[in-house]
């Protein structure tokens, strides 16, 4: 039977992250299960708030809640953000009174000593639930790389994080106190811990991670996915059953923020489609991220290069072939999620948090010159007369061929979708008859949009970030596809980089 121990957030909310790290623990084994208060005592600590706290106060406050919340409570661990200390020590990182099943952890200055809050609080977690179950667990004063390290020196945590080891005298008395079960246990949630750490090297099983993903960010072409890879240098793999991602985990000036990227073995909506279904099972990240290229049509306010958002999804994969060879279609999709609306809105109060995205040196490489041919009746110029003519005056003013182009620049705007690669003007005119404010066309959103809308929760939020690297109408350079897809990178990490898209913002 599995020993619960209900976590319960001090002061400030910190309960978004004690659920992070209780659901890759619990995902981990079976004996120990680590659980926030339910909904009605969540808020419970909210209003103990010290700019200090004392280890006598948590406890009788503990013991309080204990009382007031009823039903059975056997361990609970206080997390708080404000320095703690003892009657006998000034600055602690956590204490326990482990006979009454009581522990407490401060995350205050934890970011000085360990490089992730998730293996901190994954580290004490453990450490608390050990001595619960063998309440005879005493630490040492001197330094052994265990996990029973006293770190009266707090640098000693580095030590202790990194082996996530036990010494003898202490294996010895472990092994009296728990059976086989436990033992793998602490083992597995050992094993979470030391993956948790942002400067490991170590491989990750996704179930670990499940709950933890801020953003998953999904490419197509082998192009796309080079260009996500070099914007995130550092760099984990993880396996799931049936894909495998890239994991990041990034420090912002709003805190951690965790990515995994993945690519899908084809083009089109089904293959997006499964691999976004995938991703949430596998990792439930609070938004999806598609990242790649599209094709734009012919416009003054964007132009080869930049990079469009995703405002509305405009599917329109579904078709009826007629009698008469005549072909009509079903136009699916919607409106992107509240949320993601509310930060495309706000995107231009983001420039400078978003800094010099654009840059060649942040992109890994120049704009391309596209040459545009002077006379409209150049082969390069392709469909009915009047498109021809806007897709001419628009690029001549982009290119005028007098000056270096500018850097790309973002718009948002409804998306075209479909399982077809566009080359064909009088169909996206068509189309275009009833979403004429659409930008550009592309072959994915309607497969990631559905996963997202059906899968899991049905509550990831998904955005299209696609760098135009055609223009319908015209045969451009084959020097944009490379270019687009590292414009499409680098503003999907500029904007990760905010920490905007953290869980629970």
């Amino acid at each position: 039977m599995a020993y619960y121990i209900e976590i319960l957030s001090l002061g400030d909310d910190s309960n978004s992250k004690a659920s992070e790290v209780a659901q890759s623990l619990n995902s981990a084994q079976k004996e120990f299960h680590f659980s926030l208060p339910p909904e009605r005592l969540l808020s419970s600590g909210s209003a103990f708030v010290r700019t200090e706290y004392s280890t006598d106060e948590v406890w009788a406050f503990m013991k309080d809640y204990r009382d007031t919340a009823k039903g059975n409570r056997p361990f609970l661990i206080g997390i708080a953000n404000s320095k703690l200390r003892s009657k006998k020590y000034t600055n602690l990182f956590g204490s326990h009174e482990a006979s009454n099943g009581l522990a407490v952890v401060t995350l205050h200055d934890h970011q000085k000593y360990a490089d992730s809050y998730r293996s901190y609080l994954a580290y004490y977690l453990i450490r608390y639930a050990l001595s619960f179950v063998c309440p005879d667990l005493k630490s040492h004063s001197d330094s052994r790389g265990c996990f029973f390290d006293f770190k009266g020196n707090k640098s000693d945590l580095k030590k202790s994080l990194e082996s996530g080891d036990f010494c003898d005298p202490h294996k010895r008395q472990l092994a009296t106190c728990f059976n086989a079960e436990i033992q793998e246990a602490i083992k597995e949630m050992v094993s979470v811990m030391k993956a948790l750490q942002a400067n490991s090297k170590a491989d990750l099983n996704a179930r670990s991670l499940k709950g933890q993903i801020d953003v998953g960010i999904i490419t197509i072409k082998e192009e796309e996915f080079d260009a996500v890879l070099a914007q995130f240098a550092v760099r984990r793999h993880v396996e799931a059953q049936n894909r495998l991602y890239e994991y990041s985990l990034l420090r912002t000036g709003n805190g951690e923020i965790a990515v995994v990227i993945a690519r899908s073995p084809e083009q089109g909506q089904g293959p997006a489609g499964a691999i976004a279904y995938d991703m949430i099972n596998d990792l439930a990240p609070d938004w999806i991220l598609l990242v790649g290229i599209a094709g734009g049509f012919p416009d003054t306010d964007y132009t080869l290069g930049d990079v469009l958002l995703s405002s509305r999804v405009h599917d329109f994969s579904v078709s009826a072939a007629l009698e008469e060879g005549d072909f009509q279609y079903q136009q699916q999709g919607g409106p992107v999620p509240v949320a993601v609306e509310k930060l495309i809105t706000f995107l231009p109060a983001l420039r400078d948090e978003l800094g010099n995205w654009s840059d060649a040196q942040a992109l890994g490489a120049s704009k391309p010159d596209e040459k545009v041919p002077e006379i409209l009746q150049d082969t390069k110029f392709y469909g009915p007369e009047e498109w021809r003519k806007k897709t001419h005056s628009a690029l001549r003013r982009e290119f005028p061929g007098d000056k270096p182009p500018r850097n790309p620049i973002v718009r948002v705007a409804p998306m075209l979708t479909s399982n077809i690669l566009m080359k064909n003007v009088e169909l996206v005119q068509e189309w275009r008859k009833t979403a004429r404010h659409a930008a550009g066309v592309e072959m994915e959103l309607g497969g990631v949009y559905l996963a997202a809308r059906y899968g899991g929760s049905g509550k990831t939020k998904v955005l299209a970030i696609r760098g135009i690297s055609d223009i319908v109408g015209y045969k451009r350079d084959p020097a944009w596809t490379d270019f687009a897809c590292r414009s499409a990178a680098g503003f999907a990490a500029a904007l990760v980089k905010t920490g905007k898209l953290r869980r629970g913002r």
